[in-house]
């Protein structure tokens, strides 16, 4: 049990990531650069109240809020009895896009809570930690993108031990993202988790668990076009997923078609990420994606980024 007998704050910042990477499904991701979240966590001696408040966003508060999904596990699972939690959420990844915005919250939050409390949790600790906040909007823990926003970086997470295993690309590469601005669905990556089948041949099985060995060997060694391919190819995701993002295909076509390394779903999506060996590539294959879109009705977004190297911070706290 925590003693705690006067009020302590710290505001934390989290990145936006992008799962699966292709073929990984629930077991990779990526930091990106750009979007973040900051959730700042204050503590006070109480009866266990938590307040939940959500600026920058339309996104429900207190107990429908991944933060809540948090605090309470914490609770249950740390004994943090007799405190008060008062959260305040400035959202700055967008919402249900496919760029981790509810995984950012709850890595920031579980990230928080443990330097408040002097919590020493090991990193499966605050991965598990975070992934009961994902619950709240996906029905079901899940933690590749919690993972990549506590430590930054691609991570590779073991879904049997919940350990992170954060890989250290040797090159560099570029990514760009369509962000198709469509109508957002109600919970909606609880919806995109039930398309997904529940049993595959094992034909498919070794096809897909080939290409994620392809993307760890390419990032090891710097392999970017095997990388690219690597992630392109999802035998088991993406194609129920493509279903429900328009003119998905005939993006992938375009982008691989005019030199893109490699195209999928961003997450549950509908944004798309592509990559890209530099920054020029990304912009002029990116705008050609937009225009595409925008010919045909569908006002898009592009933005251009890196992997982001640097997971949850502390950006403000007061002293204690």
């Amino acid at each position: 049990m925590i003693n705690i007998s006067r009020n302590k704050s710290i505001t934390i910042e989290a990145p936006a990531s992008i799962a699966n990477l292709g073929p990984g499904f629930d077991i990779l991701a990526m930091a990106i650069d750009g979007f973040k979240d900051k959730v700042q966590i204050t503590i006070k001696p109480g009866s266990n109240k938590i307040s939940i408040k959500v600026e920058n966003s339309d996104i429900p508060e207190n107990e429908d809020n991944v933060a809540y999904g948090v605090i309470k596990e914490a609770i249950r699972r740390y004994e943090l009895h007799g405190l008060d939690f008062y959260v305040r959420i400035i959202k700055g990844v967008p919402v249900a896009y496919g760029l981790g915005s509810s995984g950012a919250t709850a890595a920031a939050t579980a990230y928080g809570l443990t330097l408040l409390t002097g919590l020493d949790l090991r990193p499966q600790d605050m991965v598990k930690l975070a992934g009961a906040g994902e619950a709240i909007v996906a029905g079901t823990p899940h933690y590749d993108n919690v993972s990549a926003s506590l430590f930054g970086g691609i991570v590779l997470i073991d879904p049997i031990t919940l350990k992170p295993y954060r890989i250290n690309p040797i090159v560099e590469f570029w990514i760009a993202i369509i962000i198709p601005r469509i109508p957002r669905e109600n919970k909606k990556t609880q919806l995109m988790r039930s398309i997904i089948p529940r049993e595959i041949e094992l034909h498919t099985h070794i096809k897909q668990s080939a290409n994620i060995a392809k993307i760890i060997y390419a990032l090891q060694f710097g392999d970017l076009k095997t990388l690219g391919e690597a992630i392109s190819l999802d035998y088991i995701v993406e194609p129920h997923r493509a279903k429900l993002i328009p003119e998905y295909w005939e993006l992938k076509k375009i982008a691989l078609e005019n030199g893109a390394l490699g195209f999928n779903i961003a997450g549950a999506g509908p944004a798309t990420f592509s990559i890209y060996k530099d920054k020029y590539s990304a912009q002029r294959i990116g705008m050609k994606l937009l225009r595409y879109l925008s010919d045909i009705g569908i006002k898009a977004s592009l933005f251009i980024t890196k992997i982001s190297n640097t997971g949850a911070k502390i950006v403000g706290e007061n002293p204690w």
